[in-house]
């Protein structure tokens, strides 16, 4: 039997439940980062409503720590109810607890993020929608968001995280609850209810929230203390000149992020249309959005394209230009001094060392790349001197610009020929007292880091009995040791064949050229005369696939397992922009510091 009451009001949240069958569980870093946005956000906005009547039920991963479990507990007393369970998140995951707090005829239930807050008058507002509907969603589009640097920006997104559902309750059926569906999809479950009200949600972007886009105008920070309350920390105080600066740097990111990324302009379009239209319901239908038409349309449009003569002609002439610019920069690279240049630090103090690094780096401009050294730094201070080796192109500032450096770090500059093999090859030959060292490393500025001190991988490296010590290897296009980090041992490199390899370096047509001839050459050499290599982190250790590429595809492992860096390509390509804020965090749990 239901109950008298026209209808049950539950508040949803899904704190750490996994969300695929046989994940592991959050760890306790991971917790306790979440739990601060959830005490700090969520809990106080939600005992701010100005209603009470509701129930909130939060979902938690029953495989924590008794610790974290006891402070949930306590946080939770007379607030909300902890769910706990170890299985994986599903859409009906709420059903059977919503079932049993909830009896009356009608349900409204509505989800909140655990990192995430409400406006004061959310749940009144929601509960104002109520006409005993059966299966109707309700959808607030307006709110804001709240970046790390505490801005805050307005944010109008249709069917978003804060979403509603009123539905009819049937004996001996359990409830759907709002998460029967994707909110962005939530349209294709039943109509949707679209209500324009002032700002009523609070998003938090910050390190774990990859999914969340700031994607609206910077807005005067009043709009927060006016509809929200809660104890997280944003900038307050910003007005006036301050502020108009702020909206002007936004606008000029939000062009930026509409040029490479046109759905997130259609996204806002499409929400500000519906907007201007008041308050209204929209009917059931297949949930599509103009962003996902505007999306299939350019997927045909780029189909065609790829399937075209036109595309292909274009293609090849593409390339011609790319060759005919690659052999004039060489040819103008080639015509300057080979040798390397002394720049600056103390060169004979280097070369007098028993073991040294050298540090291939590149740059279009006058200055040395900060990853080359902050690399630099830290192989000095691990006890093995580093020689930078700057190459520049012909057209390069004449002078380069270097910050005084530390000891142990000494910079010589030479023509961009060769990338790092010529890099490498140049300074063996320049200098051949490095090649009869005990150790000598050679690396290059595409490592970002180090994010701790280097004293373990140099022993790393020393406590193998191998000629030739690599960080990682690769299988594709073929067995091979990658050449960011190579290490030669007991003075191999003064002795053939490895003495002439490096010596007779030459500059290739293409860079591929370059890593065919000499990357996958240089393992091919090292096999075809018996002598012995080691990996300091094999894909067997790191439990990854033969297939995949251990410092790109495997980087948290990388991490985990000691090996302070991380290549810049995963902070600087397209590719891996929505992993960038979980390399910070991962960074952070391993090794205690910050990146921006």
């Amino acid at each position: 039997m239901y109950g008298a009451q026209d209808f049950d009001h539950v508040l949803l949240t899904r704190f750490s439940a996994v969300l695929a069958p046989g994940g592991a569980p959050a760890g306790e870093e991971w917790l306790r980062y979440r739990l601060g946005f959830f005490y700090d956000a969520t809990y106080p906005s939600v005992i701010s409503q100005s209603v009470d009547d509701f129930t909130w039920l939060v979902l938690f991963d029953d495989r924590c720590s008794d610790e974290f479990r006891e402070d949930i507990e306590s946080l939770a007393e007379d607030v909300f109810t902890p769910v706990w369970s170890h299985e994986p998140f599903r859409r009906d995951s709420f059903a059977e607890p919503v079932a049993a707090v909830a009896d009356a005829r009608f349900l409204i239930t509505t989800r909140i993020d655990s990192d995430d807050a409400m406006a004061v008058d959310f749940m009144a507002t929601v509960q104002a929608q109520f006409a005993r509907q059966d299966r109707l969603f309700v959808s607030f589009t307006r709110g804001v968001q709240i970046d790390r640097s505490g801005s805050v920006y307005l944010s109008d997104q249709l069917s978003n995280p804060f979403l509603s559902l009123i539905e009819r309750r049937e004996p001996e059926r359990l409830p759907v609850t709002v998460y029967v569906a994707k909110h962005a999809r939530a349209r294709a479950h039943g109509p949707i209810r679209e209500v324009r009200a002032p700002v009523m949600w609070a998003q938090v972007v910050h390190d774990l929230n990859l999914s969340n886009i700031v994607n609206g105008p910077r807005v005067d920070p009043r709009v927060v203390a006016e509809r929200l309350r809660f104890d997280l920390g944003y900038d307050a105080d910003i007005a006036g000149r301050d502020l108009l600066a702020g909206q002007a740097r936004q606008a000029g990111r939000l062009a930026k992020l509409w040029m490479s990324h046109p759905g997130e302009l259609t996204k806002a379009v499409e929400a500000w249309g519906w907007r201007l239209r008041g308050t209204h319901e929209r009917p059931q239908d297949d949930g599509a959005t103009l962003t996902d038409r505007v999306q299939r349309l350019e997927q045909d449009g780029r189909s065609r394209w790829l399937g075209s003569s036109l595309r292909r002609h274009l293609e090849d002439r593409k390339k011609d230009a790319r060759r005919m610019k690659w052999r004039v920069q060489r040819r103008l690279n080639e015509s300057l001094p080979p040798a390397p240049r002394p720049v600056a630090g103390d060169l004979d103090a280097v070369l007098g060392a028993d073991r040294v690094v050298v540090l291939a780096e590149y740059s279009l401009g006058g200055r040395l790349r900060p990853e080359a050294l902050s690399g630099a730094a830290a192989w000095a201070a691990a006890g093995v001197p580093t020689l930078i080796v700057a190459a520049r192109d012909a057209w390069s500032p004449k002078t380069l610009q270097v910050d005084p450096l530390p000891d142990g770090v000494a910079v010589v500059r030479r023509p961009n020929v060769g990338y790092d093999f010529g890099s490498w090859g140049a300074a063996l030959t320049a200098y051949p007292q490095i090649a009869a060292k005990s150790l000598v490393v050679l690396t290059n500025d595409s490592l970002a880091g180090p994010y701790g001190p280097l004293d373990d991988l140099v022993a790393r490296i020393e406590a193998s009995p191998a000629e030739v010590w690599a960080a990682t290897s690769n299988m594709y296009p073929q067995v091979h040791l990658q050449s960011y980090l190579l290490a030669f041992r007991d003075g191999v490199l003064a002795r053939e064949p490895l003495r002439g390899f490096f010596a007779n370096v030459r500059p290739q047509e293409t860079k591929r050229d370059v890593i065919q001839t000499y990357e996958f050459g240089l393992s091919d050499l090292l096999q075809s005369h018996g002598m012995t290599t080691e990996v300091g982190w094999p894909k067997e250790a790191l439990g990854v696939s033969p297939g995949t590429d251990s410092v790109l595809g495997a980087w948290s492992r990388m991490l985990a397992g000691r090996f302070p860096f991380v290549k810049r390509t995963v902070f600087e390509d397209p590719r891996f922009a929505d992993q960038r804020d979980a390399v910070a965090l991962v960074i952070r749990q391993e090794y205690g510091v910050g990146i921006r």
